[in-house]
C-alpha cells in the first residue's frame, strides 16, 4: 500500500494547489494541476492492488475498465479542459466546471478508498 500512500498525498498537495489557484482565477493552472490530480488518485487506487501505469493511455484504459460512467465521465471533462485552458486560460467559467468535476472525482475516490482526500479543498 506505499505506493498508493504516496500517490494519495501527492494527491492532497496538488489539490491545496489547484484551489488555491481557482480562488486566484489562474485557469491553466487549474487545468494542469486538475488533470495531475485525477492521475494520483487513479495510481493511488490502481495501487492498492500493486499496479502502476508510466503513461495515459493506460491510465485513461484502467479508468474505462473500473469506474462507473459518471466518474469517467467527470474525469474525461478534466482532462479535455486541461487542452482548453492551456490554450484559452483566461476563462473561468471552464475552470469552475473543472473545479465541478473534480468534486465528483474525489468524493468517488473516498468513498472508494475510504478516506479523505478533500478536506474541503475544491473550491
Amino acid at each position: 500500500m506505499g505506493d498508493s500512500d504516496k500517490h494519495l498525498s501527492l494527491a492532497r498537495e496538488k489539490l491545496k494547489a489547484v484551489s488555491s489557484a481557482y480562488e486566484k482565477n489562474q485557469s491553466t493552472v487549474v487545468g494542469d494541476l486538475a488533470t495531475k490530480v485525477v492521475e494520483q488518485l487513479i495510481e493511488a487506487y490502481a495501487g492498492a492492488a500493486n499496479a502502476h501505469f508510466g503513461d495515459h493511455k493506460s491510465r485513461h484504459e484502467y479508468s474505462n475498465k473500473n469506474f462507473p460512467p459518471k466518474v469517467n465521465n467527470a474525469m474525461r471533462k478534466i482532462w479535455f479542459a486541461y487542452g482548453d485552458l492551456g490554450y484559452d486560460g483566461i476563462n473561468g467559467k471552464r475552470a469552475k466546471q473543472v473545479m465541478e468535476n473534480l468534486k465528483v472525482v474525489i468524493q468517488f475516490f473516498e468513498e472508494k478508498l475510504g478516506v479523505n482526500i478533500s478536506e474541503e479543498n475544491t473550491g
